[in-house]
C-alpha cells in the first residue's frame, strides 16, 4: 500500500480529531469570566478584555482547552 493511498484516510482522521476538540471546547458551559468563545472556519476564537495577559497569568484560562 502506498503512502498516497493512506492520505485520504489520514486526512479524515485528522479532521475528525480537530472537530471533536473544537466541539468539546465550544460545548463547555463555563468559560472563564469575561471570555467569549465562538466558532469560526477552521477553529475557535476566544475574546475578552486583556486576554493576552490573562492567558499567561490566569491558571483557569491557561488550562481552559485541556
Amino acid at each position: 500500500m502506498s503512502l498516497e493511498a493512506l492520505e485520504p484516510r489520514a486526512q479524515l482522521l485528522g479532521d475528525d480529531a480537530v472537530r471533536k476538540a473544537r466541539d468539546e471546547i465550544l460545548n463547555r458551559n463555563d468559560p472563564p469570566p469575561g471570555v467569549r468563545v465562538e466558532a469560526i472556519d477552521g477553529g475557535i476564537v476566544l475574546t475578552g478584555k486583556r486576554l493576552r495577559r490573562r492567558l499567561i497569568t490566569d491558571p483557569e484560562l491557561r488550562n481552559y482547552a485541556r
